[in-house]
């Protein structure tokens, strides 16, 4: 303490510095620990710009990349004019503007569909339509004008599908068209209705959906995608043995347009479907005609003078079943590419429409 009183100057200098050193070691500290903290960020920071920049193409990748577009361009070309081989054949030319003009064109195709259908011995119901009834029925409205271009396209398609049902018809096999229905389209104008579920049996459901000119095809099972790829879908009904499916689904896989089996059902026929396929081979509706005495006689041995005729019970003339008919519904869908030039027209055709209703 006397030291203390003998040198304050002394003492205040040690306990200033003491101070300043404790002090700059905490300075120190902090800012070494800052520093640790802020290599870890760096490096972190260096390792994401390297993998950023080896992942970044070089003028090299980017002109292999555009190579690589251009060569996949031309295979998807090749493989859709490969799948469309049978568009010209296909797609007619339209020689109508107005939709009156169309309604006599798909007048003359249900009759010639039905006359190559009856040359080929295929039984077709009378008040069927191929899913056109609404525009060729005798008191039918013509269609609208701007529905020319996507009705005569969906016609022509289907035309060509008929050509395919219609040869799967052969002379040993009876065969049956039930109903041909098609999709409503959007340029008809015409607002389709979704039935409600009921709690009906599945057979009764089949057969409420075999009905009628036009069908909606379920969307979990369209290749239908907006902006990419449009579908026109049809349901094919028809009768007949297995072979005739067969065949139709072998002439479906030439690959020669761009025609997507989506579903088949099979289940058996209806008695009334079987009955006009008998009546149309005229096959004989007992299996089991009555003999005369004679032959019956000679199948027991000769019976000789006075001997008891045999007595003949015909009541079960039930015939026995050797083929089964069954009934096809087949979903097929024309897949057709949406391109930037429809894009172009479809965005064009908006902004006109936008326009007059403005005005």
């Amino acid at each position: 303490m006397k030291y203390f009183k003998k040198y304050p100057v002394f003492y205040f200098l040690m306990a200033l510095l003491l101070a300043l050193f404790v002090a700059g070691v905490a300075v120190a500290v902090y800012f070494w620990n800052d520093d640790a903290t802020n290599a870890k960020k760096l490096a972190s920071s260096m390792r994401s710009y390297n993998n950023a920049l080896a992942e970044d193409p070089t003028q090299k990748s980017i002109d292999s990349a555009k190579k690589n577009i251009v060569a996949l361009n031309e295979r998807l070309d090749f493989l859709k004019k490969d799948l469309t081989r049978a568009s010209d054949n296909i797609f007619k030319p339209a020689s109508f503007t107005e939709g009156y003009q169309l309604r006599e064109e798909l007048r003359g195709l249900v009759n010639s569909w039905r006359r190559s259908a009856t040359s080929k011995e295929i039984v077709v119901p009378e008040e069927m339509d191929f899913g056109f009834k609404k525009y060729v029925a005798p008191s039918a409205e013509a269609p609208k004008n701007t529905a020319i271009e996507a009705l005569w396209k969906q016609a022509c398609v289907l035309d060509y599908i008929n050509k395919k049902l219609f040869n799967c018809k052969s002379e040993e096999s009876p065969m049956m068209i039930v109903n041909i229905q098609r999709e409503v389209l959007a340029e008809e104008g015409v607002a389709t209705q979704e039935r409600r579920r009921t709690r009906a049996t599945a057979r009764a459901r089949a057969n409420a959906a075999s009905r009628g000119d036009n069908f909606k095809i379920d969307e979990n099972i369209t290749a239908r995608k907006a902006g990419s790829l449009d579908t026109l879908a049809y349901r094919f009904v028809f009768a007949g043995h297995t072979d005739v499916l067969r065949r139709f689904l072998n002439q479906l896989k030439d690959f020669d347009a761009m025609l997507v089996v989506r579903s088949i059902d099979v289940r058996p026929a209806d008695s009334a479907v079987v009955s006009a396929l008998t009546k149309n081979s005229g096959a004989e509706e007992d299996a089991a005609p009555a003999a005369d005495d004679s032959s019956l006689a000679g199948a027991f041995g000769d019976s000789g003078e006075g001997a008891a005729a045999p007595v003949v019970i015909n009541e079960n003339k039930v015939p026995v079943v050797t083929d089964n008919v069954s009934e096809f519904a087949v979903v097929i869908e024309y897949v057709d590419v949406v391109t930037d030039k429809k894009k172009a027209v479809s965005e064009e055709k908006g902004k006109k429409s936008s326009a007059k209703s403005k005005k």
